[in-house]
């Protein structure tokens, strides 16, 4: 495993996209993916910011 790999909380990572922790458990249920250590629940930042970008649309035209 590389040493730079970074991994965040659930706290992290709603700051880190600016959304609620109900949205992080929302999003995981959706299939964000995350690590589970004994109860703790863990993601990779890069696999994260993968998954949103990957997973996100653009706005449709009826909204212009």
């Amino acid at each position: 495993m590389a040493s730079d790999v970074k991994f965040l909380t659930i706290d992290d990572v709603a700051e880190m996209l600016q959304v609620t922790r109900t949205t992080i458990y929302n999003l995981k249920k959706k299939g964000l993916p995350f690590i589970k250590l004994g109860k703790n629940i863990r993601f990779n930042q890069d696999e994260v910011i993968n998954w949103v970008l990957t997973n996100s649309r653009e706005p449709s035209k009826e909204n212009k």
